[in-house]
């Protein structure tokens, strides 16, 4: 389950953590979807590995100026999942600089999506080197601080995210009886509501009935506010890197979640991070030129549509797509796309 560690005073040992502290009050930041690569972003002008560690490190900074009790984390630290080991060196060194951290597997940091090949992973490797304890679906962790006991649960991005088992991923429907408030993690595309017909979301009512008292995702890098219905929090700070040059990455305030955890209530706020304007960073010259091309594939896309019940044009999408149409078994599904993530992984070492 997890990784037996021991960092100053407090110690974590399988499924529970006990803090030190003066008060039954529970501090923490959550942040999300590093990125981290060795690779520039073609939207980028600067060293973007160089800002995406600086940001990592303004949060070690900040976990220590608010005296959190650890950090949590969202999914995606890496761009993919076996950056080279020079960036692994260089990021390591920075997530040694955390008291804590706490979080879940993205999409971008396995291979096919496979949470089943984690161990083959740079995030693998970080989890088994202590830099990092995941949550796995099924586990929890319980929090204690004094008096206060906290639940954590996460689910890591995996095959159906957000398909398959929507309430089993999101919706959390145990808690401990000695837990007085619960937060749930996950790597996948929660929002208010739908606005493309075409991609697979989740929204907040779909979730409702969690018992979850925040619930915390990544995935979708734009972010939103926090959200309260009934007493049951919904947020996302957002991507802590700009990977892309479109209008709202131009002017989004990258940041982290801070959180207060206490009996009766849970305090959010989001932390702006310093950064430099869209105008600097990003590059939109591509976009421009890039527009005729974009239009020819979107026509082209159109056509496979029109002509197929396919909606999209990933391979592991189209697997799935088959299997349904030709009734085959969830057994041979999962044996195909195994095979897929396992075939990525082989080409990503050559």
């Amino acid at each position: 389950m997890f990784i037996i560690s021991m960092k100053g005073c407090d110690t974590l040992e399988y499924d529970r953590l006990i803090l030190d502290g003066d008060d039954s009050i529970i501090r923490t930041l959550f942040f999300t979807d590093v990125h981290i690569t060795g690779r520039n972003p073609r939207s980028r002008k600067d060293n973007f590995l160089d800002t995406v560690l600086d940001k990592l490190s303004q949060l070690s900074s900040i976990e220590k100026e608010r005296n959190c009790d650890f950090v949590l984390f969202g999914g995606d630290l890496f761009d993919n999942p076996s950056v080279s080991d020079a960036v692994s060196g260089r990021c390591a060194k920075v997530l040694r600089t955390f008291k804590k951290l706490i979080g879940v597997a993205g999409n971008h940091d396995l291979f096919g999506n496979n949470i089943d090949n984690i161990k083959s992973t740079r995030l693998g490797l970080f989890e088994k080197a202590g830099l990092i304890d995941l949550l796995y679906k099924g586990e929890r962790l319980l929090v204690k601080k004094n008096d206060l006991t906290l639940q954590i649960t996460g689910t890591p991005s995996h095959f159906g995210i957000d398909e398959d088992d929507i309430e089993g991923d999101y919706v959390v429907s145990d808690v401990h009886k000695d837990a007085h408030k619960a937060i749930h993690i996950i790597h996948g595309m929660l929002m208010e509501k739908s606005f493309n017909p075409h991609m697979k979301v989740v929204t907040f009512d779909d979730i409702i009935g969690t018992r979850a008292d925040l619930t915390l995702s990544g995935h979708y890098h734009r972010g939103f506010k926090p959200v309260n219905i009934d007493g049951k929090y919904f947020a996302n700070p957002g991507s802590l890197s700009r990977v892309s040059a479109d209008v709202s990455e131009m002017q989004r305030k990258v940041g982290a979640l801070y959180i207060e955890v206490s009996k009766d209530n849970i305090n959010l706020e989001f932390i702006p991070l310093r950064q430099k304007s869209g105008d600097e960073i990003l590059d939109r010259s591509f976009i421009e030129k890039g527009k005729y091309r974009e239009v020819k594939m979107e026509e082209f896309l159109r056509e496979i549509r029109s002509t197929s019940d396919i909606e999209s044009a990933d391979i592991k999408s189209i697997v799935r797509k088959i299997a349904t149409n030709e009734n085959l078994s969830k057994d041979v599904l999962e044996y195909a796309l195994t095979k897929l993530s396992q075939a990525e992984e082989n080409l990503s070492k050559e």
